[in-house]
């Protein structure tokens, strides 16, 4: 192998790392888009307290 053990567990654990950070930004994704829906919404009922 031209890389040793250690640069494939590191290579690995960087894999598992982005993995589960693309995981996460999806989530929180969902959770602004739901977070901005609530808003415009609540926005709509009350349009005239921010004037």
């Amino acid at each position: 192998m031209l890389f040793g053990h250690s640069s494939l567990d590191t290579l690995l654990s960087l894999q598992s790392t982005k993995e589960e950070l693309e995981k996460r930004i999806l989530w929180l994704k969902k959770q602004n888009s739901q977070a901005q829906k609530d808003y415009f919404e609540l926005k709509g009922l009350y349009p005239n307290e921010n004037k």
